[in-house]
C-alpha cells in the first residue's frame, strides 16, 4: 500500500513538474493598440502558461535579437500600431526571412491596414496587402489542415459571430497577395494563408484571435478565439519541439490533449 501511494507520488511530481514550451522556443512582440488597449498576446500565452522571450523592448530599440532556440515568432494583432514598432519589424526584414529561412515560424494576425498595408517585411516572391474590408463570413478552403482540427476540431460555425465593438470576425481582410496557400477566404478574399519559405513557414491572418480572446464582445467570442488560439499554438509547436534532459518533459498541446 505505501509504495503504491510512494509511486503516485512520484507520478503526481512529474506531471507537475513538467514544462509547457520553452521559454527561448517561442519569441514574441505585442502592443495594446488604440481600439482594444490590451495586450492580449501577452495574456493568452500567460493564461494557457506558456512561456515566451518578449521581443517587444528589443523592437522598441531598433533590434529583432532572436536566440539560437527560437523556433516561432508571434506578432500580435494590431502590433503596427505602435508607429516605432512597425518601422522596426520592417528594419528587421532580413531577420525575419533569415529566421524562417532556417526553420522558424512566423504568424502575423490582423493589422489595420492604415498601419500596416503592405507587409515589408516579408521575402521576394511573397507579399501580403491588407484593405479595410471586414466580414463575418468565412469559407475554409482546407478542412485536413491541421490548423483547423487540433486539438480542437474548427468549422465555419466556430468563426460565426465573433465581435469586438463593431467588428465582425474577419477584420481588415487581405486584399492581395502572392506565393501564399490560402487556408481560408472571407468574401472571397485571403482571411487565414501560409507560405512555406526555405525550412519554415510565414502564417498571415485577417482574424485577431488573441483580441478577441481576451476583449471579444461576449462570451462566444471569447471562448471560440480561445479554441482558435490553442490550435495554433499546437500548429506552431511543430516548429518547437521540446528537449530537455533529465526531466519528464512534454509541450504544451499535448498536456491539452
Amino acid at each position: 500500500m505505501f509504495l503504491r501511494l510512494f509511486t503516485w507520488l512520484c507520478i503526481l511530481s512529474l506531471v507537475l513538474g513538467i514544462t509547457a514550451v520553452k521559454a527561448a522556443q517561442i519569441a514574441l512582440v505585442d502592443f495594446a493598440d488604440q481600439w482594444t488597449k490590451v495586450d492580449a498576446l501577452r495574456q493568452t500565452l500567460d493564461a494557457f502558461k506558456v512561456e515566451y522571450d518578449d521581443l517587444t523592448k528589443a523592437i522598441e530599440d531598433g533590434q529583432l535579437p532572436f536566440k539560437a532556440e527560437n523556433r516561432t515568432f508571434l506578432i500580435g494583432s494590431m502590433v503596427t500600431n505602435n508607429a516605432g514598432l512597425h518601422q522596426n519589424l520592417d528594419k528587421n526584414a532580413k531577420a525575419i526571412q533569415d529566421f524562417v529561412e532556417n526553420g522558424g515560424l512566423v504568424w502575423e494576425p490582423t493589422q489595420a491596414d492604415q498601419n500596416e498595408a503592405n507587409v515589408d517585411w516579408l521575402p521576394d516572391g511573397l507579399s501580403c496587402v491588407r484593405t479595410d474590408t471586414d466580414s463575418p463570413d468565412v469559407k475554409i478552403l482546407t478542412e485536413d489542415h491541421p490548423l483547423f482540427n487540433t486539438p480542437n476540431r474548427i468549422t465555419e460555425e466556430t468563426f460565426k459571430g465573433w465581435g469586438h465593438q463593431g467588428w465582425p470576425t474577419v477584420w481588415e481582410v487581405i486584399g492581395s497577395q502572392k506565393g501564399f496557400d490560402v487556408l481560408m477566404e472571407s468574401a472571397g478574399q485571403p482571411a487565414i494563408m501560409e507560405a512555406e519559405f526555405g525550412q519554415g513557414k510565414f502564417l498571415m491572418m485577417a482574424i485577431a484571435p488573441d483580441k478577441y480572446h481576451i476583449a471579444g464582445n461576449d462570451a462566444n467570442t471569447k471562448d471560440m478565439a480561445k479554441l482558435f488560439m490553442e490550435n495554433l499554438l499546437f500548429h506552431v509547436e511543430e516548429f518547437a519541439a521540446v528537449k530537455a534532459a533529465g526531466k519528464l518533459t512534454t509541450t504544451w498541446a499535448e498536456l491539452k490533449m
